[in-house]
């Protein structure tokens, strides 16, 4: 029996962190099957960390290790994860963007501990698909060298990532791959129009989508992770610590978007659809709620819907992303999976990680800065990537099939060291 531990993100359900497990689960087994074809799926375990337990065997169909994010559930938690860290072959952490010193200087140091008590218990760890930045101060830097370069294994998903890793003086062998979740299976079309329609999202699309075709917006709050702090975000959202010059560029974000769907009814008679990526109050990032927000603003709210997202699995709404004719994207992994399914994307990068992945994909040009968006900008590259759809279409097509390639080889790696 091979028993693997996987400490994906911060376990609180935000939609990418859970593509990138249900990417892993049944590519690891393929993998290890055929590095040795005497192990079969049933000799494989693996547990993830989890803030709940039964919506992660509902996902997934696997058990987990609870974990609360907080140093207090951490410490709390400590005799459950040795326990669990004594009976494993592997640590898997990663992916996500798990090394970065941009919104607080405790956020790396938190993941990391779960490296520490494996190794502490002599396990073995492989960092996996991750992503790197920024990471400009001595404190994560130090952490992460002194840690990294006692694992077994670095992936990351990006050149960028390497070159900051090595600067921080991490010295072991890093490979350059993809984002875990581009290797995410999508169920069939014909199964995720028939969940819209059950859900109410849809009404005969197949008949009607030439007609209405469906544009996705996917939106988080932004502006207010770009203070060098001790603080986590979440806190700083929670107790009310976002400046008023950030409030103030998020509200005109939201009236831009708004006018922006208005925009998209208006000339393509567009269904305007949100997909909230994350959804747990406790992170503070309730993406529902910003739907709500640009909604209210809109003068065609009759036009406008936003998904459950939670009452979809990841292989559900990779498909449901591919029933858009355009994906408005400020979510990292609403680019992965949308740009997967082929489907062209603006996106709206926030940070280091939506700015290279956007060039990574050759985007740029449909692109925009969330620092720069502005109604008349944001539908100037709306038309500019419709009027280039079946380009756009054609070099993703190319690109997706290189990363996939590069996606799974993440996972053969760690097949490798269960041999």
């Amino acid at each position: 029996m091979k028993k693997i531990v996987m400490a994906c993100g911060d376990g609180m359900f935000n939609l990418g962190d859970e593509a990138i497990i249900a990417s892993f689960l049944p590519e690891i087994k393929k993998q290890i099957k055929n590095h040795d074809k005497n192990i079969n799926n049933k000799k494989v375990k693996i547990k993830v960390f989890s803030s709940n337990n039964k919506k992660t065997k509902e996902l997934h169909n696997i058990n987990s290790i609870k974990l609360d994010i907080s140093v207090k559930g951490l410490i709390k938690n400590i005799p459950s994860i040795i326990k669990n860290y004594s009976k494993m072959d592997l640590l898997v952490w990663g992916g996500g963007n798990l090394i970065s010193d941009g919104s607080s200087i405790l956020y790396t140091p938190f993941h990391l501990i779960k490296i520490i008590l494996a190794k502490l218990l002599g396990k073995k760890v492989a960092v996996y698909g991750i992503g790197v930045g920024p990471l400009n101060g001595w404190f994560v830097k130090t952490w992460t060298r002194l840690i990294l370069n006692n694992v077994e294994l670095i992936t990351v998903r990006d050149e960028n990532s390497k070159k900051l890793l090595r600067k921080a003086g991490v010295k072991k062998k890093i490979y350059v791959t993809a984002d875990p979740a581009f290797c995410l299976e999508a169920i069939n079309r014909k199964q995720a129009i028939k969940k819209l329609e059950k859900e109410g999202i849809v009404n005969n699309f197949t008949k009607n989508n030439s007609k209405q075709p469906l544009i996705a917006i996917v939106p988080r709050r932004v502006f207010h992770r770009k203070s060098k702090s001790i603080i986590p975000v979440k806190y700083k959202v929670k107790f009310g610590m976002i400046d008023k010059k950030s409030k103030n560029k998020f509200k005109k974000f939201v009236n831009d978007l708004s006018k922006t769907a208005d925009f998209l009814v208006e000339k393509y008679n567009a269904k305007i659809v949100f997909i909230p990526m994350q959804m747990i109050s406790a992170q503070e990032q309730e993406d529902h709620k910003i739907s709500k927000e640009i909604i209210k603003k809109m003068q065609h709210k009759e036009n406008a819907v936003i998904i459950n997202s939670y009452n979809y699995s990841s292989q559900e709404l990779k498909a449901v992303y591919g029933l858009m004719k355009l994906i408005i994207g400020i979510r990292f992994h609403s680019i992965v999976l949308g740009s997967s399914m082929n489907v062209p994307v603006v996106s709206l990068p926030y940070s280091l990680k939506g700015k290279r992945l956007t060039k990574l994909l050759e985007l740029e040009k449909y692109s925009l800065n969330v620092e720069d968006v502005s109604y008349s900008a944001l539908v100037s590259k709306i038309n500019m990537i419709l009027k280039d759809e079946k380009k756009v279409k054609k070099g993703l097509k190319k690109k997706i099939e290189i990363l996939q390639a590069k996606s799974k080889f993440n996972v053969k790696l760690i097949a490798r060291m269960l041999q």
